[in-house]
């Protein structure tokens, strides 16, 4: 082998010196960063859970609340739910206000899973996006999985004089709809393990913490709450173990195409403008005319 021959042979197996380095060298390079940065990676999907349930689910309280206010009626928001004075209201108009909250959940889902594939799926902040598309996909196939039983497509329903049966037909879909999703947002979650963690790790970190952990640290954030809401979002959670077992077949033999990071300050801003958001309402916020 001449020398020149040996000169490419080293050029094509070094990393240049704009700092592209090889999946294991990366891999290598975060490991070594520290306990504090790993602690930050572990816990950083169930703090931006418990984020993005505040961001998505106040709002939507507050959707049921606005659209009552336009109505010509009165209200009073709190941070997981609205009274409003609509005694005198037509079952339209009760129907509009039930709907209101579903429908806007739905909405930031969609435009935060549309942020989150096409601009920030490759950068840190587009877990929070996919957080935000999870929790607005979930709130609105809850209530259609609940149709039959209760929440807030059940009272749209029977306003409407639909059927029993159509309200079965309804809950069955999602029922179906719920779990499917979960699975594959599971499966993407889990992208966000670093991929030197274990598959248990991984699975730990992304979906089970974000679960269990991120459900009470929700309940906690948003005490004193009636106590005929605890126990709701508590069973309400049960289809994220679709999103576990989505998480546990992941394929991970494909190194991340994106950076796993460490908590950051945007995390944070975010996190604390939640909670503030919450702890605002507690004594509930009057909507009057």
């Amino acid at each position: 082998m001449t020398t020149e021959d040996r000169v490419k042979q080293m050029a094509s197996v070094v990393p240049s010196d704009m700092g592209i380095s090889s999946v294991g060298t990366q891999a290598g390079y975060e490991r070594g960063k520290g306990t504090a940065y790993l602690i930050g990676v572990a816990v950083r999907p169930t703090l931006l859970f418990t984020a993005a349930f505040a961001l998505n689910i106040t709002p939507h309280e507050a959707a049921h609340a606005t659209t009552s206010y336009m109505l010509g009626f009165s209200s009073t928001l709190y941070q997981m739910w609205v009274n409003p004075d609509a005694a005198a209201a037509t079952p339209r108009q009760l129907i509009a206000i039930a709907v209101a909250g579903p429908i806007f959940s739905l909405t930031l889902g969609l435009i935060s899973w549309l942020l989150y594939r096409q601009r920030y799926c490759r950068k840190p902040i587009g877990l929070l996006f996919l957080m935000l598309a999870i929790i607005g996909f979930y709130l609105f196939l809850g209530p259609v999985a609940a149709a039959a039983f209760g929440g807030d497509f059940n009272v749209a329903l029977r306003f409407a004089g639909a059927s029993k049966l159509l309200m079965n037909v309804i809950s069955a879909l999602g029922v179906l709809m719920l779990p499917t999703l979960m699975y594959f947002m599971g499966n993407e979650l889990a992208s966000w393990a670093p991929p030197w963690f274990r598959r248990s790790t991984a699975v730990l970190c992304t979906t089970v913490a974000p679960w269990l952990i991120g459900t009470v640290l929700v309940t906690l954030v948003y005490l004193p709450l009636p106590k005929f809401l605890i126990a709701p979002n508590f069973a309400g959670s049960v289809f994220w173990v679709f999103a576990v077992i989505g998480a546990i077949r992941a394929d991970r033999t494909m190194p991340a195409a994106r950076p796993i990071g460490s908590l950051t300050r945007a995390d944070l801003i975010v996190s604390a403008a939640a909670f503030l958001m919450v702890r605002f309402l507690v004594h509930g916020v009057r909507l009057t005319h």
